[in-house]
């Protein structure tokens, strides 16, 4: 029994995987810039926009090994927060929701100094539930913490998968 639990816990830890990918050596760039975000979406909390650039800013460091600079970088990031919503997703019987959903969508476009055909402008969209029964307001740092780090995933693995 003692070594079907040890079989057990080993195969537990071997079907983990890390969710999340560096960006490859490979990339022809040593830097990058992120301009302030503009905030364009009606419902956003004040300072979203700012908040998510120096997130992305961070999660760019932490994941790169492109230095951060204010100007003259390899790769110039900038972007527009278009949308920012909650709405119904798992409806009950009752037609009352029992689960909604808060979804961002941000327009970032990428200029690659260094090799034109690698800049783009492509809109990412994230989300994250939460309880119908919870306020919106209580919830929602934690939603957003869940949603930018899914958005800047998404903007790395758009940097990435051209080089």
């Amino acid at each position: 029994m003692r070594h079907l639990y040890t079989i057990f816990i080993i195969a537990l830890f071997c079907s983990c995987e890390v969710q999340y990918s560096m960006l490859d050596s490979s990339i022809d760039a040593e830097s990058f810039s992120v301009s302030t975000f503009e905030g364009q979406a009606a419902n956003a909390p004040a300072g979203y926009a700012i908040r998510f650039t120096e997130f992305l800013r961070d999660f760019i460091v932490s994941r790169s090994k492109m230095k951060l600079k204010k100007e003259n970088a390899d790769i110039e990031i900038s972007g527009i927060v278009t949308s920012y919503y909650t709405s119904p997703v798992a409806v009950q019987q009752d037609e009352i929701a029992a689960l909604n959903r808060l979804s961002v969508t941000i327009l970032v476009s990428v200029i690659n100094n260094r090799d034109e055909k690698q800049s783009f402008e492509k809109n990412f969209t994230q989300f994250s539930d939460y309880e119908s029964s919870q306020n919106l307001a209580a919830v929602e740092e934690a939603l957003l913490e869940d949603i930018n780090e899914k958005l800047g995933q998404d903007i790395i693995n758009e940097l990435s998968k051209n080089w």
